[in-house]
């Protein structure tokens, strides 16, 4: 077991690992760390990375890609974009790939100066009550609350660092390579892949049918079993719906419909999980700290 790693008095460690065959394989020269969810729980990413930059070299290249939401809910939102910005280096990744989740997308929307007030102001709402009030208060400590939703958006649009501005422009829809697909939430079945892949991340909430959109798609692709051709011929990695949403989720179930589940709900459970790909070969590691509800009596 790896040593603790810690984020002020919590602490985080690698404590499972398991192996698993895949029906899709990565490209042959590549070596993948995708790591999912983690909502501002810095502890949990960093035991996670302390484990891959541990990790042999074993293929010409090492991919490191998040799968999104790294912000959101957890008590220190831009520790792990910071943590983020600096990963590739950290475990000697040739690159280092971040996803765009439906978190980042709503972050997106309110700080995008060049988005339509009303829109920025939706998303701003929406942002806040799915856990972006903890992000906030890390922009900004106010001495004195903001009087409304407009004088806030203000506030936060002037107060946001530069760097996590250029860490959201960089976010990616999707990332694959040969027959594995990374995607924040997943796909639709029913919808054309390239088609669905195309959607812009900047559609208003207001508009967004979420069904149809990469970030946010729940149904049907969670119950959905694709037989042997996969999803469109690709099997998928994904994040978003934490532990599928079920009181005992199965890695093993989840390849049998061609995918994989990294969501482990960071923030209710003190749980995150890395996969490291190489060729059909899936290991997935689990790190384990405290809960939020222990963090906040802290």
């Amino acid at each position: 077991m790896l040593a603790p790693t810690e984020q002020g008095d919590s602490v985080a460690a690698v404590v499972d690992r398991q192996t698993f065959i895949l029906p899709r394989a990565v490209a042959p020269d590549v070596e993948v760390f995708a790591i999912g969810d983690i909502h501002g729980r810095t502890d949990l990413l960093r035991a996670l990375l302390d484990e891959a930059a541990r990790e042999p070299r074993r293929r010409e290249r090492r991919i490191l890609i998040f799968l999104g939401d790294l912000i959101d809910r957890g008590p220190d939102s831009l520790g792990a974009i910071d943590l983020a910005i600096g990963a590739g280096q950290l475990i000697g990744a040739q690159e280092s790939i971040g996803l765009m989740g439906n978190h980042e997308s709503m972050m997106r929307l309110a700080l995008d100066v060049d988005a339509p007030w009303d829109v920025a102001l939706d998303a701003l709402a929406n942002w806040l009550r799915n856990g972006g009030a903890a992000v906030v208060r890390q922009f900004r400590d106010f001495e004195v609350a903001p009087v409304d939703a407009e004088e806030l958006l203000t506030v936060i649009r002037v107060g946001a660092p530069e760097r996590v501005r250029g860490w959201l422009a960089s976010l990616r829809s999707h990332w694959r390579s040969q027959g594995v697909l990374f995607v924040h939430a997943g796909v639709n079945p029913h919808i054309e892949l390239e088609t669905f892949l195309a959607a812009p991340w900047s559609t208003p909430l207001s508009e967004l049918d979420e069904e149809a959109h990469w970030a946010w798609v729940r149904w049907p692709f969670l119950e959905f079993s694709p037989g042997p051709g996969g999803f469109s011929g690709f099997f998928v990695v994904h994040g978003h719906t934490p532990n599928d949403a079920r009181a005992n989720p199965s890695h093993a179930d989840q390849i049998a419909r061609f995918r994989l589940n990294l969501d482990a709900g960071s923030g209710a459970t003190g749980l995150a999980k890395m996969a490291v790909i190489r060729g059909d070969e899936a290991r997935v590691l689990t790190a384990l700290g405290p809960t939020n509800r222990m963090l906040d009596r802290e």
